[in-house]
């Protein structure tokens, strides 16, 4: 038993190489493609999921037609949160990150000896 404790210290107190380092982020551009196509997908399966949370059965006897019907709240549920989901997904792609108006700052700093005022315009 000390053995394996001693190995799981040993592995998990030894140092491994940085990769995150080596790790190069997709573009902007890359990123919101992926944000699309994911949010896309899990808004059409979450609204098929929630669409099919009812169904009903036809079934012909010697009585007639009788027709019985069934609903799944936790399927609809779960359908609905996965739409909601790639929504939200979808919207976060699709939105302009950049203000639409330009902003400016206005910074003010006071010292003993010197005074300053920097005014920052961003576009």
């Amino acid at each position: 038993m000390r053995i394996v404790a001693m190995l799981a210290a040993a592995v998990l107190l030894t140092a491994t190489t940085a990769r995150a380092q080596t790790y190069e982020r997709p573009s902007d551009s890359e990123h919101r493609v992926w944000k699309v196509l994911i949010g896309t997908g899990a808004l059409v399966v979450g609204t098929a999921v929630a669409a099919k949370s009812s169904s009903s059965t036809k079934t012909s006897g010697a009585l007639g037609v009788s027709e019985t019907s069934e609903f799944s709240k936790s399927q609809l549920i779960t359908g609905l949160a996965v739409a909601g989901t790639g929504g939200l997904l979808l919207w976060d792609g699709l939105r302009d990150r950049h203000p639409n108006r330009p902003s400016t700052r206005v910074m003010v700093g006071v010292g003993k000896k010197s005074s300053r005022l920097d005014i920052q315009r961003t576009w």
